[in-house]
């Protein structure tokens, strides 16, 4: 008689990579905000990188987790849309922070990060 997986049919690899990618996102990424960014801004952050790791699992067959370079490109975006909100990321600069953030992780998904893509597209 097979084992019963804790997820029922999701394959173990599978929780183990949304464990990691969350886990990294959390210790490694989100940190690129300021230390003042309030709750809010934090956790539309979190769901904004969480959603676009986990499309880019179900949409681009990404089962590597995420890279160094990803990583490094999931903090850049954070401290530009952050520099382009600024001074006030939890008032009027919000919505500008929102937005931006939104369409970098929209472009990282379709063309840094899609398969066979090397990378940021030269434009």
């Amino acid at each position: 008689m097979p084992t019963a997986q804790p997820f029922g049919r999701i394959p173990p690899q599978t929780v183990s990579l949304f464990q990691s990618a969350i886990a990294t996102l959390r210790d490694q990424v989100l940190p690129a905000l300021p230390h003042e960014a309030s709750a809010t801004v934090r956790a539309f952050t979190l769901e904004q990188l969480v959603s676009v790791v986990l499309r880019d699992w179900a949409e681009n067959d990404n089962t590597d987790g995420l890279q160094p370079k990803d990583i490094g490109d999931l903090k850049s975006f954070i401290q530009l849309a952050v520099s382009v909100a600024e001074p006030d990321l939890s008032g009027d600069g919000f919505p500008i922070y929102q937005a931006t953030l939104t369409s970098l992780l929209q472009d990282w998904l379709d063309n840094w990060n899609a398969h066979g893509d090397d990378g940021p597209p030269r434009r």
